[in-house]
């Protein structure tokens, strides 16, 4: 069965909804009242010195235009 573009762009964006009203829903439908924070704690500051500890970038190729 062939489908085309147009209604492919309709399937997509109907599961999208779909699913941001299932999230939307849930995150509603939760309470706090069952959290507990364990432990907050300073970063060490040696840590922050090192260059181990930032981020790494990754490049993607670009799109063909």
């Amino acid at each position: 069965m062939k489908i085309s573009d147009k209604a492919l762009e309709l399937i997509v964006r109907d599961v999208l909804g779909g699913m941001e009203e299932l999230a939307n829903y849930q995150g509603l439908r939760s309470s706090t009242d069952c959290l507990e924070v364990i432990a907050v704690e300073t970063a060490d500051r040696e840590m922050e010195d090192t260059p181990d500890a930032s981020a790494t970038v990754l490049a993607f190729p670009s799109k063909p235009a």
